[in-house]
Formats: structure tokens, C-alpha cells, sequence
């Protein structure tokens, strides 16, 4: 059984979770303390006052005021739209597009006095003129850059929504919802008469979109293939991943050839349903969509067809949230020290990324206001950066300062979706991404020699990029911090060192609420955009020998490693990650790029609603940053330093498989043709195994026992710890 025990470190006494050789077989009990006396909770939030980094504002409404918003226009009409940049003291700035984003077609980037760019760059310039006139009409969120002439290591960017009508005369839809729209930026938020808003996963979904200046030919539910290719959404060779056809599949009323839903029928997409009313000339959407789409790795496209051929296409997109994927693994229940919720709070995350993300800047910068991390936040209710004593962002390059790699990155999806999602799950925490050029990170790095005196050091570094970026000798691991990265989309990354957590992901089942009622590991399926072949990423690395914390599962146990004995093995930990159990992002790539770098295509979301649906162990490992941060917290509010990544927390977690701090995950699901719907609930369990390592988290149990992990004694401090334990388990519910 798991219990606490006492046991020396470097000749101190220690309290630290033990395993019970004699422990009946099958069964883990957790031995439950009384707490005695109330915890003293020491704050430790960032007051961010006084912490600043060079910027250049952008304003629509003059030199040194707020950043604005930019006019909207209509097809057809003349459009004209200054954008002033700097603080007008007389510097000058190279200003273009960000790399991968475009302008509205019709539409160009010009001098303030009208003349346009010459090869998408306004040199010198103090501001820039948006002029020309909209063909398409629909939502564009545009990102622009600007260069200090006089300091080219000064770089900055911001994002602003230009809202484009349909002209008076043609054919067009205009969208409306009777659901709770955000009750701020609502339209930027996608809810607008131009785009779709986006859904959430098992919960009602209701929009209409009403036709005028003409009738409608055509309503079909498309994805994009590998080539760029538009087919049907439920096509047999290419569906969406989750969106099964055939004798017991969920989806009906759509020719799996063209795509096309009839007239004056409901189509079924796995609980979606889409109406095409010819009476009323109007399309309905409803019912209650039980798997996740949209975006660019995973496109719905409702694409209309007027009888004058005119073409509208309109971005699907349903995923999970944070408020449901919260309950459903406990983080809405962590209590640390004296009852405090655990967010983070004093706790500060690295995300290693490599190139730069031109839409989001940092939280003390003016033009946060448009960033997506801002729009993200502002949607989902969550802590705001702005706010005294409320979290830092910062985005530096890789030494802390502002000359960031510009030029697409190698995923432009990837950090968006690791920014927002240790956000999500942890809103306390103060985020730090640094920007690589390339995979490799310098030595000594940013985290060995941190620059930011008004910022506490990191306790969690991440990075979604596998271990490309953190695999360096043991010289550039920091000691007192938790190392993360992922094990692969695609089968594994190559991705072994002992320093670091690998995460692979999960295919998740809730209720609407976020109850937790299923998990599978993913093995099998293909991505349509690519073609990829889908498995969360684990196996065993020769090259790298087994580790003493993965010699026996449980530790202390006489069960060796079930996978190898010889060598590590990964990946350590799973969380959610699949398609169809995806989440909810917001990234301004989605509907600003002309191109799906994912299938190589034109993007027929262009224009569309900015939400996507983000999976992956690319959404797994930021969540696994943010629980540690939790963790951290709770350790700091003891006087303790942050986890050790290899002598502290790989060894506890070990300790801890098959207890109920994880769920055990070890039934595998090919991700484009199997639900975990259709799976026996419970079945397949498993303490460790190269999908889902040690299984997903029970966040509310796994976080108050990896704080006591090594906590120095006096007993009461033990008690405290064991005690808290106890509120844990008392506390864990799926209801």
C-alpha cells in the first residue's frame, strides 16, 4: 500500500511517499493523516509592477494611445485605414506582414501618404495605411511587424480584426446564435453575423445562417485532404478522425462522395446536426456534437452554393473546455495549504518554442489588448494578465530579449496551443515563452541564467517540439526545476532523456459538465491533412539505460518494468490529446494565412472563425506543465524549492503507478474509426505501458503527494502534508 514514511536524504530526515511491499496485490490504499492546525499560506503572487520590456505600440487612434481597433469595410468600398507605430518621437521602423498571414484579398499594405509597399515592406516608415478594396468578404485577424531601424534587435507585432461585409446585392448568409455570447470582444470572439461560433464538446450547439440576394444550390460538409483537396467530411478513405461511417458509425445524411447534405433533411455528425430548409432558404445548425473538429489540422467546412455559383464557406469548430477538461481530471478540486485552489499562483513556466508567433506579445506590451492569449482568456473567463497581483506573459527570444526569429515557424499552431493551455489549467502561473531560431538551445540557457529580477525563476520548463529542444547533456538541466516534452504525435520523437517527463496523449470521454467517464490511448488512425498515421509516441530507446526510477513499477515493488529492464522507456505520463476529444484555441493563424501549411492547400478557412480544435501530446504536455506548477506552488507555500525533475519527481511518480493518483490507461484506440463510447468502461487497465506511460493524472490526489515528496520533517509538517492527502482523497469525485 502507499503510506508515508520516513526515510533519510542527504542525512536529513524527510517525508516521502513509500510503497508497501506487503500490500495485498491488486489493491492501493492510501493511508490517510489527520491534519492538525491550519496551514500558513505565505503569498507569494507576482505584483508585475516594475517588470517592462522594450515595445512598439501600434494605435489606430494616435501616437501613444491605446492600440485600437481597425474600421471595418464591405466588398466593394474604397477602405482606407491608418495604423500609427511607435510613440512619434521620430524613430522609424521596417514594418511588413507577419510571416504567413495575409490581408483580405483586395485589400494592401501602404504608406501612410498611399504608396504600397515594395516587396511587402514599408522601410522607414512610422506607420502604414491598410488600403484598397475587400473581394471576400468575411473575419481576417492580420498580424503585422515592425522593425526598429535604429535597433534591429527590437521587434514587435500586433494583431487586429478586420471585419469585411458582403456586398449589398449578393449572395450571402448571415449567421445568428441564441447562445451566451463572451460578455467582451463578442465579435472578435466569433460571434458575428460573418462566421460560425464555435462549439463545445457535448454540450447543445445552435446557429442559423439566413440567405438573401438569392437561393441555395448546394450544402455540403467538407474536409481538406493532403494536397489541399476539399472531399467529404465522412468520406471512407479520408473522414475526420472520430467521425465514423458505415454500420454503426455516427454520422448519416451526407454523401460520402461529394459531401452533400439533401434538401429538406437533417444530416448527423456524430450528434450535429445540419438542416438545409429550401422553404426558408436558411441552413440550421443543432444538437449536441459529441467529438471535437475545426482548424487547420482538422477542418468542418460548411460550404454553401448559391444558384449563382458563389461559394461561402463557413469553419466548424467544437472542441472541449477548459472549465470541462478541469473537472474531468480534478484540477477544479486541488487544494493546498490552509484550502488556497491551485492555479499556480508565484509559479513561473519556460516554453521553449522555435521560430516567432507574431499574434501573441507579451502581457506588459500596449498591444496585448488584441493578442490572442488576451481574446483566449477573455473567452474562457480566466485570470487576466493585467490585473495587481494577477500573472505575468512575457515572449523573449532565447537570451530575454526582443529579437525574436522572425519567420514562419515550424508549426505556427504549436505555441499558440502550449501558451494557452498552461493557462487554462494553471491561471495563476506567470508563462515565459522563449523563442528559438532553431531546435537547438544555447549553453548556458535562458533558464540557467535568468534575466528577469522581477520575475521568480522557473520551476517548469515545456516544449512540444519534443525532445529536439531539450535533449542537452545533464550541464543544461537547473537543479529544483521540472523538465517536460513530448513523446510524439506519430509514434515516438526520439525522445528519452532522464532528466525529462515525456507525455504522450489520450483520446478523453466526458458529459457535458467535464465528468470523467472514459480514457483510451491512441494507436492507429490517420490524419486527413497529412496523412500521418496517429500513435502517442513511446517505445524503448536503446541508447539511453534504464533509470533506477523505472526499474520497478511501483517502486520498491518486486514487479520489474513491464516494458523493458535494460533500457528507458517511454513515454512517463498521458493526458488528452486526440482529435476527437480535442480543445478549444484561439490562434489567428487559422483564419489570416492563405495557406494550411498541414495539407499544403489553400486554407478554406480564410476568413472563417479564429477557434480550432488543438490535440496532440502538444496540448498533453502543457497541461502536465501546468499541474506541476500547481505543484510547485503548493511546495513554495511550505518554503521548498520547485521539483527536481530527475532526483525528485520522475522517482515519485514512479512510486506512485497503479495508485489512485492516475488513471490507468491501457485499452488503444485508432483515433479516425473508434470512440471510447464504444469501449467497456474500466476495461483494459494498465500500471505502465509505452502509450499512455503511468496513465493520466487524478490531479486532485497527484498534487498534494508530490508536494510532500521529500518534505523535511518536523512530524507536524508531515502531518500537515499527510493530512491534506487525506482532504484529497475525501475530495476526489467524478460527479
Amino acid at each position: 500500500m502507499l503510506r508515508s514514511g520516513i526515510v533519510r536524504s542527504s542525512g536529513r530526515r524527510v517525508f516521502s511517499p513509500t510503497i508497501d511491499k506487503a500490500a495485498v496485490p491488486g489493491r492501493v490504499r492510501l493511508w490517510l493523516g489527520v491534519l492538525v492546525g491550519a496551514a500558513m499560506w505565505v503569498p507569494s503572487i507576482l505584483s508585475a509592477q516594475g517588470l517592462s520590456q522594450p515595445s512598439i505600440p501600434f494605435s489606430t487612434q494616435g501616437y501613444g494611445q491605446a492600440i485600437g481597433e481597425v474600421a471595418g469595410t464591405m466588398v466593394g468600398s474604397a477602405y482606407g485605414q491608418t495604423v500609427y507605430v511607435g510613440a512619434g518621437t521620430g524613430a522609424t521602423y521596417d514594418i511588413s506582414l507577419a510571416s504567413g498571414w495575409t490581408l483580405p484579398a483586395g485589400l494592401q499594405l501602404a504608406y501612410p501618404n498611399g504608396t504600397p509597399a515594395t516587396g511587402g515592406t514599408l522601410q522607414s516608415a512610422t506607420g502604414f495605411l491598410i488600403t484598397g478594396s475587400a473581394s471576400a468578404a468575411g473575419q481576417y485577424n492580420v498580424a503585422f511587424q515592425a522593425i526598429s531601424t535604429s535597433q534591429p534587435s527590437l521587434i514587435d507585432s500586433a494583431v487586429y480584426h478586420i471585419m469585411v461585409a458582403p456586398a449589398p446585392g449578393s449572395f450571402q448568409g448571415s449567421v445568428s446564435t441564441p447562445m451566451a455570447p463572451p460578455p467582451s470582444n463578442a465579435a472578435v470572439l466569433g460571434y458575428n453575423p460573418l462566421v460560425l461560433p464555435p462549439g463545445t464538446l457535448n454540450q447543445p450547439y445552435s446557429a442559423s445562417i439566413g440567405f438573401s440576394n438569392g437561393g441555395v444550390q448546394s450544402v455540403a460538409l467538407l474536409t481538406q485532404v493532403q494536397g489541399g483537396a476539399l472531399v467529404s467530411a465522412v468520406n471512407p478513405t479520408a473522414p475526420i478522425p472520430g467521425l465514423v461511417i458505415g454500420s454503426g458509425g455516427n454520422a448519416s445524411g451526407v454523401d460520402p462522395v461529394s459531401g452533400v447534405v439533401a434538401a429538406n433533411t437533417t444530416a448527423s455528425l456524430a450528434g450535429l446536426s445540419v438542416t438545409w430548409s429550401a422553404a426558408s432558404n436558411a441552413v440550421q445548425l443543432g444538437g449536441t456534437p459529441g467529438i471535437a473538429f475545426g482548424g487547420l489540422n482538422n477542418p468542418l467546412v460548411l460550404q454553401v452554393t448559391g444558384t449563382n455559383t458563389q461559394v461561402l464557406n463557413y469553419n466548424l469548430a467544437v472542441t472541449s473546455s477548459p472549465t470541462q477538461i478541469a473537472k474531468a481530471y480534478g484540477f477544479d478540486n486541488i487544494r493546498l495549504g490552509g484550502g488556497i485552489l491551485g492555479t499556480g499562483a508565484g509559479q513561473t513556466v519556460v516554453i521553449y518554442g522555435i521560430g516567432d508567433v507574431a499574434g501573441f506579445v507579451s502581457s506588459t506590451n500596449p498591444n496585448f489588448a488584441n493578442s490572442d492569449l488576451n481574446q483566449f482568456a477573455l473567452a474562457h473567463g480566466l485570470a487576466n494578465f493585467n490585473t495587481e497581483g494577477g500573472p505575468v506573459f512575457l515572449k523573449v527570444d532565447q537570451y530575454g530579449g526582443t529579437n525574436f526569429p522572425i519567420g514562419a515557424p515550424t508549426d505556427p499552431t504549436e505555441v499558440p496551443q502550449d501558451i494557452q493551455w498552461v493557462h487554462a489549467l494553471a491561471p495563476g502561473a506567470n508563462i515565459v515563452v522563449v523563442e528559438l531560431p532553431n531546435a537547438t538551445v544555447p549553453t548556458p540557457n535562458i533558464v540557467q541564467t535568468w534575466p528577469f529580477a522581477g520575475l521568480p525563476a522557473p520551476s517548469v520548463v515545456t516544449s512540444s517540439f519534443g525532445g529536439s529542444t531539450l535533449n542537452g547533456p545533464p550541464s543544461s538541466y537547473s537543479p529544483n526545476v521540472s523538465y517536460l516534452a513530448s513523446s510524439g504525435d506519430f509514434g515516438s520523437s526520439g525522445y528519452a532523456n532522464p532528466n525529462v517527463v515525456a507525455v504522450g496523449y489520450t483520446q478523453l470521454q466526458t458529459d457535458a459538465n467535464g465528468r470523467f467517464l472514459g480514457e483510451a490511448s491512441v494507436n492507429g488512425g490517420t490524419m486527413q491533412t497529412t496523412a500521418e498515421t496517429f500513435q502517442s509516441g513511446g517505445g524503448i530507446d536503446t541508447g539511453v539505460p534504464q533509470p533506477a526510477f523505472q526499474s520497478r513499477v511501483p517502486c520498491g515493488s518486486a514487479a520489474p518494468n513491464p516494458v523493458d529492464t535494460n533500457y528507458r522507456t517511454l513515454p512517463d505520463v498521458a493526458f488528452n490529446g486526440a482529435e476527437p476529444s480535442g480543445v478549444s484555441v484561439y490562434d489567428s493563424y487559422i483564419n489570416g494565412t492563405a495557406l494550411n501549411f498541414k495539407s499544403g492547400g489553400a486554407n478554406p478557412l480564410l476568413g472563417g472563425g479564429p477557434w480550432g480544435d488543438a490535440w496532440g501530446t502538444s496540448i498533453a504536455t502543457p497541461s502536465w506543465a501546468a499541474l506541476l506548477a500547481i505543484v510547485n506552488q503548493g511546495r513554495a507555500q511550505l518554503g521548498l524549492p520547485g521539483l527536481d525533475g530527475a532526483s525528485q519527481l520522475l522517482p515519485a511518480l514512479y512510486c506512485l503507478a497503479g495508485s489512485a493518483a492516475f488513471n490507468q490507461v491501457g485499452t488503444s484506440i485508432d483515433q479516425t474509426t473508434q470512440l471510447v463510447s464504444a469501449l467497456t468502461p474500466g476495461a483494459g487497465t494498465a500500471a505502465y505501458n509505452t502509450l499512455a506511460g503511468l496513465g493520466s493524472p487524478v490531479a486532485n490526489i497527484l498534487v498534494p503527494l508530490l508536494v510532500a515528496t521529500d518534505v523535511p520533517e518536523p512530524a507536524s509538517v508531515a502531518l500537515v502534508m499527510v493530512g491534506l492527502v487525506g482532504m484529497a482523497l475525501r475530495g476526489r469525485r467524478r460527479a
